[in-house]
């Protein structure tokens, strides 16, 4: 894996906490060049100094998904700045812990624009300037693959970005491009304390499922070896998260009739 990511740009979205975090953390100890991406510059730069990077082998800059329509030009910028990159991993994103009738439209747009939105954008952006092979990862989530209560509008941003990148894999892998969708469960990261309740102000609490959940750093490892091994799908779940899936496909009746009273934080 070290010589697949040695001296190649990696740009990482929400790269400031959770997955993105500790995905800077393991591919700067593959010698990548990483550009990390968030709207929390000031927690970029402490991880840039927790890592010691040396100066050259990274770069910080802003970018806040939610609004979209200047993700474009955040990636003209980029590109034009540091060239067109060998990986994009589309990591940054905004869960959700509330019922779909408590629910405003303002929390739901602003869940798919941070979530699908700012990714397509990021991504056509991109595309016109591909003049040799690109890895495109995305953070889908066990939530793109099958729905559960308390995450209607996160749940759909996530099934989006599985239609939207299946279809540009069509369309594009023998130009060069490749997608690898990676689907996470349950991993320990904040983001049930970063996620929307229905009028959109954060729950400020962490769920048991995810305290419990699947270290991120064997999480930020299965993607970075995925990418590097040109894995088109990656599911990073515990047990219980996939047996919900091997469920839904074979027992799909006895599924939906589970997941009303599965725990789910």
């Amino acid at each position: 894996m070290n010589e697949f990511y040695r001296d190649e740009w990696v740009w990482i979205t929400g790269a400031s906490s959770g997955i993105g975090k500790e995905l800077v953390k393991q591919a700067s100890a593959q010698n990548a060049k990483l550009l990390l991406a968030s709207r929390k510059t000031k927690d970029l730069e402490q991880i840039t100094k927790e890592l010691g990077l040396e100066k050259g082998r990274y770069a910080i800059e802003r970018l806040d998904l939610e609004n979209y329509k200047q993700v474009s030009i955040f990636t003209k910028r980029c590109l034009k700045k540091y060239g067109v990159p060998k990986v994009v991993i589309h990591n940054g994103g905004i869960s959700q812990r509330s019922y779909t009738r408590e629910t405003n439209l303002t929390t739901i747009e602003k869940i798919m624009n941070t979530n699908f939105y700012g990714a397509v954008e990021l991504t056509r952006a991109i595309l016109p300037e591909v003049k040799k092979p690109i890895h495109i990862a995305v953070i889908s989530s066990v939530a793109g693959k099958m729905g559960s209560p308390l995450r209607s509008a996160y749940s759909a941003s996530k099934f989006a970005l599985v239609g939207f990148f299946h279809s540009l894999r069509a369309e594009e892998e023998k130009s060069g491009l490749f997608v690898t969708m990676v689907y996470p469960g349950f991993i320990q990261t904040n983001i049930s304390k970063n996620a929307l309740q229905g009028d959109g102000s954060s729950t400020g609490k962490m769920d048991s499922v995810i305290e419990s959940g699947l270290p991120v750093q064997l999480c930020a490892h299965r993607i970075l070896h995925a990418v590097a091994n040109k894995q088109r799908e990656v599911v990073i779940a515990g047990i219980k998260e996939k047996f919900g899936l091997f469920l839904q496909t074979i027992f799909p009746s006895l599924f939906f009739k589970m997941i009303q009273n599965v725990k789910v934080r």
